[in-house]
């Protein structure tokens, strides 16, 4: 597929400079236009960004125990955010925020279903693209919409080159097919963790003319239930033969006991301890196999004299809930859900083994991306460059409702019984607000420790209550964030946090 497509784009750069340029009726053909060849990038410098599935946060000082592999480069070499978040906790509004640096309201994906929305000109990977960077994706691009769409070429996913499948299952996936036009179920059962590092290396391997620097967007379905098997029991995540068996780290686990604060599909616990820790074991080996095949590929790099001209971007798409407020799901406004892992290796910046404490997160590498590479983005971003020395004073959230068969595939029930919400986040303190169909705001809860487990606007809480003054301002913070567009550096009226 990266062959045909890349072939298709020199041979239209071609036909756009040797001729076929229309006459107009009142002067003669017009000359070729320079834009149609792509220009060679002035700044000689790779970019990586690794996706995994429902990852859940880990400490700086753990990562070495959950991606030993990529701690030994991203972590070692590169700087950790200790302190990263999603802007919406769920698959296709997450990734369209990491593809265009803009909240769901700007970008229009708010929701599963919602992923054929993307406007595919405001993605950095087509902006680079169209700068004259050779770029690939691979795995798991969107839910809610076909990867043959992309892959038969009816549909632009702003890539020169991709291999993007239905991430479903580990095994037994499907693949499109080039030859045949059509997709088909590959006959070597290899592991989908496997299949994507493959993917990735071979695109590096074929890359012995260095003339135009990469993007790659790798995206891994680990840690992901299995949403193929037939019953709950059955949907653990599959690791490879090699991590099935492998030690994990403890499994560390403090429920909330006092729910009543909770929305009422919260306050019921649906597991045991015993389920959760096998879930965990599961994720964790998982996560493993994604190790390797980076550890592989970054081995590759190095052999080739790439790494150090590659920056690369490790994180999740959202966090996951296993059992922290007595709950399983994803798509709420806590924290297991919010917080993610972020490390990354930028050449020439920041200094080997940061651990940096700022409220950052997925929304601010798209606007990284472009600083490092000297580009000036063709739309609005509503995130900042982590190269820059902003600190936000307050982080904006937020997450409307659906019911869909997509998301029941994705995430299962629970998340469809979430109402419409939003949330502005300082420091530990917090304040949500859910939503009925009509905007209407029918709940609120205000936190001050960061697990959210002490709704202190809950009618029988005991704790102190915030004052007046506190609750306006956040609710001024939320009001504006779920309007903002753009930064105050941009010039924007009304910027984002």
């Amino acid at each position: 597929m990266r062959a045909k497509l890349l072939c298709v784009a020199v041979l239209a750069a071609l036909l756009a400079t040797v001729g076929c340029h229309a006459q107009d009726d009142d002067g003669p053909a017009s000359p070729p236009s320079e834009a149609a060849v792509l220009p060679l990038p002035k700044v000689p410098l790779n970019v990586m960004v690794v996706v995994i599935d429902d990852g859940s946060d880990v400490s700086c000082a753990q990562m070495n125990r959950y991606f030993p592999k990529i701690s030994r480069v991203l972590r070692d070499r590169g700087t950790c955010f200790e302190n990263a978040t999603v802007t919406s906790p769920a698959c296709c509004p997450s990734r369209a925020v990491l593809q265009t640096g803009q909240f769901g309201h700007n970008n229009t994906v708010k929701r599963q279903i919602d992923a054929g929305k993307l406007r595919v000109e405001d993605t950095v990977q087509d902006q680079l693209s169209e700068a004259g960077y050779d770029t690939y994706g691979t795995g798991k691009f969107f839910n809610g919409i076909s990867p043959w769409l992309f892959e038969s070429g009816e549909r632009s996913s702003g890539f020169l080159s991709s291999d993007f499948w239905a991430s479903s299952k580990y095994y037994d996936y499907v693949l499109w097919d080039d030859e045949a036009q059509k997709p088909r179920k590959p006959a070597d059962r290899v592991h989908a963790t496997t299949r994507a590092g493959t993917f990735v290396r071979d695109f590096i391997a074929d890359r012995d003319d260095q003339t135009r620097p990469f993007y790659t967007y790798v995206a891994f379905k680990a840690p992901h239930t299995d949403n193929s098997a037939p019953n709950k029991a059955l949907r653990f995540p599959r690791p490879t033969p090699a991590n099935a068996n492998r030690a994990v780290p403890p499994f560390r686990w403090n429920p909330e006991t006092q729910k009543r604060d909770k929305l009422p599909i919260f306050q019921h616990r649906i597991a045991s301890r015993k389920y959760y820790a096998k879930l965990y074991a599961a994720r964790t080996r998982a996560q493993y196999d994604v190790d390797d095949e980076m550890g592989k590929t970054f081995d590759l790099l190095e052999a080739k004299g790439l790494l150090d001209t590659t920056a690369i971007f490790f994180t999740s798409d959202n966090g996951y809930h296993l059992g922290e407020n007595g709950w399983e799901t994803k798509g709420d406004p806590y924290q297991a859900s919010m917080d993610v892992p972020l490390l990354a290796y930028l050449p020439g910046t920041f200094g080997a083994g940061k651990v940096d404490s700022r409220p950052v997160g997925l929304i601010d590498i798209a606007p990284t991306v472009y600083d490092l590479l000297g580009l000036e983005p063709q739309n609005l971003l509503d995130g900042h460059s982590l190269l820059s020395s902003k600190r936000r004073k307050g982080t904006f959230f937020e997450l409307q409702n659906e019911k869909s068969r997509v998301l029941y595939k994705e995430a299962g029930y629970a998340p469809g019984l979430v109402p419409t919400w939003s949330m502005y986040r300082e420091g530990k303190r917090s304040y949500i607000e859910f939503y009925d169909k009509d905007d209407r705001v029918i709940r609120s809860e205000y936190y001050v420790d960061k697990e959210n487990k002490r709704n202190l606007l809950w009618r029988g809480s005991t704790l102190q209550r915030p004052s007046p003054r506190v609750l306006a301002h956040f609710r001024e913070r939320l009001r504006r964030g779920r309007t903002c567009a753009g930064t105050a550096s941009q010039g924007s009226a009304n910027p984002c946090p």
